[in-house]
């Protein structure tokens, strides 16, 4: 059993007139085997200003919630998201629908035990 797991569910964000996207992150928090379902934060999603073509996702600081390292967190997100998923918004989208990110999380969790988060995927079911 680890001291803290994050296991993200899923990011969702709507393109603003501005042109970043905004949404939320759910995800479910393990301490100790104690379970916290469906935990929420605010995201942005945009682009570099200076070297287009690189996202970033912003996490808004959760209050309520003391998660030790979040930060690093994040970092460990953005890494996955962009660089391991290679995941790319699109500004446009079909018909009269507003541009989304849509991403699901499946068969992966954050290890927070050490100093640094580390990407693990789930044990198979049995």
């Amino acid at each position: 059993m680890h001291f803290l797991d994050v296991h993200p569910k899923r990011l969702w964000a709507t393109l603003n007139s501005v042109g970043v996207f905004e949404g939320q992150f759910i995800f479910n928090l393990e301490q100790y085997g104690l379970l916290l379902s469906d935990t929420t934060c605010e995201v942005t999603i945009s682009e570099d200003p200076v070297r287009v073509g690189h996202w970033r996702v912003l996490v808004k600081p959760m209050l309520d919630l003391d998660i030790p390292h979040f930060d690093k967190l994040v970092d460990t997100l953005n890494h996955y998201v962009f660089e391991v998923l290679q995941f790319t918004p699109n500004r446009s989208a079909q018909g009269k629908d507003l541009p989304m990110v849509k991403l699901f999380f499946d068969g992966i969790y954050f290890d927070m035990s050490g100093d640094e988060p580390v990407v693990q995927k789930k044990p198979a079911a049995r």
